[in-house]
């Protein structure tokens, strides 16, 4: 593992169907990033279609187009050297599934379905029942995976340093999202990067709010609502210093953390102890 990974994150609202209009922005925004000093360049959930949440929409037109546009976001990672990071849909198995592409330079990328749905997404896309870190510390996962905090404590107990989740995150929830990002962080003890779309889409109105957590829950970047690129250095080192030696900066939460499989009930109401 790199003791300091360089991650970039790119806010801007998709819009829906128009493939080729999305791809633009996160070129243009790779751009703007400066892709020669990036290890890693994060975009939001469902960015290449956007969040289109009708079954109808996705054509083996539209198919084609997320291809195409998948084989120029390799091709830019293969000339910048950089990874990327980005929300698509991809049919896998003859079922449409919700995805976190991590594309490698010069070779085989990988992807990750995403775990939790919300209800009108499930109406839509089959969920994932894999968890996935990969080389460089990073776990993956996508928007609402946030909420359950498991998802980020298995990563973490996988050798995840980093905890990426591009998100398609709307305004009236956004009280989950502000609540618990910290928590994920501090829990596990890790960065969390979280990518989202911003702005009014048709109906939707997607809060924006991409920021990076340190560690010790310390939000360390900030984009705020509005659509643009922000750059930030993360240590990785100082996470493995703070897992290894806790004493005074934090808690050894991976050795206290009791698992199910050490804890009995709850007893239902009225239960007996059998203690």
């Amino acid at each position: 593992m790199t003791p300091k990974l360089i991650v970039g994150l790119g806010q801007f609202a998709a819009v829906p169907g128009d493939v080729q209009a999305n791809l633009d922005v996160m070129l243009e925004q790779l751009d703007k990033a400066g892709p020669g000093e990036l290890d890693l360049m994060c975009f939001p959930e469902l960015c290449l279609p956007g969040y289109l949440l009708d079954v109808r929409d996705y054509t083996d037109q539209l198919a084609g187009n997320l291809r195409d546009a998948e084989k120029t976001l390799q091709a830019a990672a293969d000339a910048a050297d950089v990874r990327l990071m980005y929300g698509t849909a991809r049919w896998t198995g003859g079922r449409l599934r919700n995805c976190v592409v991590l594309a490698e330079p010069r070779a085989d990328g990988t992807s990750y379905a995403k775990v939790h749905l919300a209800g009108a997404e499930r109406a839509v896309f089959t969920a994932g029942d894999e968890l996935l870190t990969v080389d460089g510390g990073i776990g993956l996962g996508c928007c609402y995976d946030l909420a359950f905090a498991e998802v980020s404590t298995r990563l973490a107990e996988a050798g995840a340093h980093v905890l990426c989740f591009p998100m398609a995150w709307e305004r009236q929830r956004a009280f989950v999202f502000e609540a618990v990002v910290a928590a994920r962080a501090v829990e596990n003890v890790a960065y969390v990067v979280c990518v989202n779309q911003t702005g009014q889409v048709q109906n939707l109105d997607f809060y924006g709010g991409s920021r990076v957590v340190d560690p010790l829950g310390q939000t360390v970047c900030h984009l705020r609502e509005k659509v643009g690129v922000a750059v930030i250095e993360l240590d990785l080192d100082w996470v493995a210093r703070l897992r290894a030696a806790p004493a005074g900066a934090t808690f050894d939460f991976a050795s206290d953390r009791r698992r199910n499989g050490e804890l009995r009930g709850p007893r239902p109401p009225g239960g007996t102890d059998r203690s």
